[in-house]
């Protein structure tokens, strides 16, 4: 495990600070949806909400694209140093760099459903339990800030602290699946990214 992360540790970090750059992107987004809401609409949330959803996806879809192209290249390079003799295959490096790099978001959502149900009115109501899990819900929020729009347009909540306790093990998984087939794809020399561009390329005649 050590030897792991000395080798890795570097690039854990730099998805981590993806997460967190798209956090603030996250957070000045909502932001200007609100802004919006209210010169458009008079500040009674519908435009907010559909601008929120709107400008999630495109940041969702952003941040997936950083780490893909961030993990595909190390993949690229691995490929390189094992024809070449120097690394031994491990078809599963981007899978346990992801799940390090995401272990914070992981470790929030255990929280968040494990204290939540101790916490709930339908459980044993345990009001600390209540308390680990609101405080968690805050942190990883914050946190996943890109996140907001789909969270509140998936749930139908009206607030991401009404948002249902199990929606936040999922936040992790796509970043998480992203980087696994990412590196996957740059030991093969493939590309996912390819055939969609290729979508929108004009015939040549």
């Amino acid at each position: 495990m050590k030897n792991f992360f000395s080798k890795n540790g570097a690039f854990i970090w730099r998805l981590v600070l993806n997460q967190f750059g798209m956090t603030v992107f996250g957070i000045m987004t909502a932001m200007a949806a609100s802004a919006i809401d209210v010169s458009l609409a008079k500040g009674d949330g519908v435009v907010q909400r559909t601008c929120m959803i709107w400008v999630s996806v495109f940041s969702i879809l952003f941040y997936m694209f950083i780490n893909y192209m961030a993990i595909k290249e190390e993949g690229q390079r691995d490929k390189i140093r094992i024809d070449a003799g120097r690394l031994t295959r491990d078809p599963w490096r981007g899978l346990k760099i992801a799940l390090c790099a995401s272990a914070l978001n992981l470790l929030l959502a255990v929280f968040i459903v494990i204290f939540g149900l101790l916490g709930s009115t339908s459980g044993p109501a345990i009001e600390w339990a209540g308390e680990i899990a609101g405080t968690s819900k805050l942190i990883a929020a914050i946190i996943q800030a890109m996140y907001w729009g789909v969270m509140l347009g998936w749930s139908g909540a009206e607030t991401i602290g009404l948002v249902p306790e199990f929606a936040f093990l999922l936040i992790p998984l796509p970043s998480i699946l992203t980087c696994a087939l990412a590196y996957i794809a740059g030991l093969h020399e493939f590309s996912f990214i390819g055939p969609i561009k290729s979508l929108f390329k004009p015939e040549s005649k």
